[in-house]
C-alpha cells in the first residue's frame, strides 16, 4: 500500500515537472520570437552611412558677385562650389577635400573628415515615411533646416532638390553679413544635389 502511494506520488511529481518543462519551453519560444522581432525592427535605416558631396546644379537663374564681377548662373549650371562650401565649409578638417557627412542610426548627422580623426556634430536628420523627403536640421555652424525633396536613393548615393538653398549675393563677404550698400549677403535658390556613399 505504501509502495503504491509512493508510486502515485512520484507520478504526480513527474506530471508536474513535465508541465513545468513544457511551460518553460513555451516561455522560451515566446521570448525568442519577441527578441527576433525587436532585432528586425531595430535594423538601421539603409541611408545610414558616410557620404561625400558629389555635385550640384542650379534650377533657376541666380546672380552672384565674385571678385567684384556680377556673374549670372543659369538653370543646369554647376553650383558645386557654392553648395559644397555651404554644406561642408564648417567641417573641422585639416584638408577641406576630406570633408564628408555621416548619417548615424540614432538620427544625428556629423561632419567627418575622411582619413582624419576629426568630427563635429552637424545636427540631426529625418526621412519621411514615403522616403521622398530628407531633412537636415543643422545646428552647427548656425541653425538651418535643409529639406531635400524628390529624393532618389540608391545603394551608392542619394540625390534630390533643395528649394531654398542659402547662397551669398557677394562671395567677398560672409553669408548673412550686412553688405556695404545695405541688405544682407543672403539669397536662396533651388538646386539639385547629389551625395555619394563612402565605401
Amino acid at each position: 500500500m505504501e509502495a503504491q502511494n509512493s508510486y502515485s506520488y512520484m507520478q504526480k511529481v513527474m506530471k508536474q515537472r513535465k508541465f513545468q518543462i513544457i511551460g518553460l519551453l513555451v516561455l522560451f519560444v515566446i521570448l525568442m520570437a519577441i527578441s527576433c522581432n525587436k532585432e528586425e525592427g531595430e535594423e538601421p535605416d539603409p541611408l545610414v552611412g558616410s557620404y561625400m558631396f558629389t555635385s550640384a546644379s542650379f534650377n533657376e537663374t541666380v546672380y552672384i558677385k565674385i571678385q567684384n564681377v556680377d556673374m549670372e548662373f543659369l538653370a543646369d549650371d554647376d553650383a558645386s562650389q557654392f553648395v559644397g562650401d555651404g554644406l561642408l565649409g564648417a567641417a573641422p578638417c585639416n584638408n577641406a577635400q576630406n570633408a564628408a557627412i555621416d548619417l548615424r542610426s540614432n538620427g544625428t548627422t556629423y561632419f567627418i573628415c575622411l582619413n582624419e580623426s576629426n568630427e563635429k556634430q552637424m545636427g540631426t536628420w529625418t526621412i519621411n515615411n514615403e522616403r521622398t523627403v530628407l531633412t537636415f536640421n543643422i545646428s552647427y555652424p548656425q541653425l538651418l533646416s535643409l529639406t531635400i525633396s524628390n529624393l532618389s536613393i540608391t545603394s551608392t548615393s542619394f540625390s534630390g532638390t533643395v528649394d531654398n538653398f542659402p547662397l551669398p549675393k557677394d562671395t567677398s563677404y560672409l553669408l548673412g553679413e550686412t553688405l556695404p550698400g545695405g541688405g544682407l549677403n543672403f539669397q536662396v535658390a533651388s538646386v539639385d544635389i547629389t551625395f555619394t556613399r563612402v565605401p
